[in-house]
């Protein structure tokens, strides 16, 4: 009697441990997923705020009217997403309502004005200041959001905790997102008192069936891990070359090497002709030693030494302690922006850390350019009246249709922010429109 008491008791204990931690698993598996929606939720909100600053500022140096009525539709769109987002936060412990308000009220006063015929009824004066406002207070939601952002990250801080502390009524061991939530509230309130509702050359994505046109005999396993050794600046040893699994436009060779100090880096290298599409090395620059000019001119240095002809910088940017250029073609006086590269440099040493050069390799051909029709000065008519021109030249970008387009490429300000417009050379249509990135702030 005594043993199958203590059998019986053994299979209770085994039972509720099993049964206790099957609870424990399934709130693990709940809390792991109401932390994925707010993480996914929280992100989205940065992102629609980045693109409704952008946008705002594309639309603020837009002169076509067919141009224009798109981008206040994209705002008028991403005010409701960034809306939803929210509502997907637990923001319930805070009061949030001036910043949906912001938010709500910039929705309407886009919308009203992309659905009606702004060919017939442009923009007022006061209209464009209000989209300047709208402009100018998306910049500052945005940079309060990438702050709490970056402390989200850094700090690896969980939104299910501050939902548990806060519906405890318990203070928060962080109070990071916030402080910042609170000051993007306090930042809306002022819009909300102003009364917001009152007052990249980017080219079309080219199919990856164009590198089918790709000439050359086929390379070899060696062959193509003797293409790669050259392209890395370190001194590297081929750990592993794999060819592309079956489904992709083209067969390629990716890579592997590892250098002396233990860094790694990868290539993929297309089998006919032995073209390098991407190539990237896993460092992390130390400290700046060189200007970004300098590592400009090593970028440069180093397309010419593989065969990259023609090429100049058409834009460049620094990211902590690297760098990062787009170099393009240039035909005679022409940039050809289907034909361009982008490139890393550390700034620590100068040794090019990365390239991409599939839409370069897909869209390399000659070409027969013809003359423009319309003059330079005739072009720039068509350009916002607000707009300050700095610099001008011919360029080929890519329309929407994917077919090559001839303009004249602005490039201009408005005190605000600056922009390269394209303005087709034949026809004056206002082609392409790219508001230039600003240097990034430290958070």
């Amino acid at each position: 009697m005594r043993s199958f008491t203590i059998a019986a008791l053994t299979l209770l204990l085994a039972v509720t441990a099993i049964w206790g931690f099957s609870q424990y698993r399934q709130k693990e598996a709940m809390y792991i997923e109401a932390e994925n929606g707010y993480q996914q939720a929280f992100h989205e909100l940065v992102y629609q705020v980045d693109v409704i600053h952008d946008r705002t500022g594309e639309a603020l140096a837009m002169n076509s009217k067919g141009n224009l009525t798109p981008a206040l539709t994209d705002v008028w769109r991403l005010t409701s997403e960034a809306h939803n987002a929210i509502s997907r936060l637990p923001l319930g412990f805070m009061p949030f309502s001036k910043t949906e308000e912001f938010l709500g009220s910039s929705g309407d006063f886009t919308y009203k004005t992309a659905i009606r015929d702004l060919d017939n009824e442009p923009l007022t004066d006061k209209e464009y200041n209000q989209l300047e406002t709208l402009y100018s207070q998306a910049a500052d939601i945005q940079k309060e959001l990438r702050t709490v952002q970056m402390s989200v990250l850094d700090k690896n801080l969980r939104w299910t905790d501050i939902a548990h502390a806060t519906a405890k009524g318990d203070e928060p061991t962080d109070n990071t997102v916030i402080d910042g939530f609170n000051t993007i509230e306090n930042k809306a309130s002022e819009f909300s008192e102003a009364d917001v509702s009152q007052a990249a050359q980017v080219k079309k994505s080219i199919s990856d069936d164009e590198l089918k046109r790709l000439k050359g005999d086929k390379v070899t396993k060696e062959e193509a891990a003797s293409i790669a050794k050259d392209y890395f600046d370190i001194d590297a040893e081929v750990t592993t070359v794999e060819k592309n699994l079956k489904g992709a436009a083209i067969p390629f060779y990716n890579v592997a090497v590892i250098g002396k100090n233990g860094e790694e880096a990868s290539m993929d290298v297309t089998e006919k002709g032995g073209y390098p599409l991407t190539f990237n090395v896993n460092k992390t620059s130390g400290k700046g030693k060189i200007s970004l000019h300098d590592a400009s001119k090593k970028a440069a240095t180093f397309l010419e030494k593989h065969g990259f002809d023609n090429m100049v910088m058409t834009n460049s940017a620094q990211y902590d302690h690297t760098a990062v250029f787009t170099f393009t073609t240039k035909q005679g006086d022409v940039l050809i922006y289907p034909e361009s590269v982008t490139i890393k440099t550390a700034l620590d040493n100068g040794v090019v850390s990365g390239l991409e050069a599939q839409n370069y390799w897909k869209n390399k051909r000659e070409r027969d350019i013809g003359s423009p029709t319309l003059t330079s000065d005739e072009a720039k008519k068509e350009l916002h009246p607000k707009l300050t021109v700095m610099e001008t030249q011919k360029a080929i970008v890519t329309n929407e249709v994917g077919e090559d387009v001839l303009c004249y490429e602005f490039l201009a300000e408005n005190g605000t922010a600056s922009y390269r417009i394209f303005i087709n050379a034949k026809d004056g249509k206002e082609e392409r429109i790219e508001k230039l990135a600003e240097a990034e702030a430290g958070y």
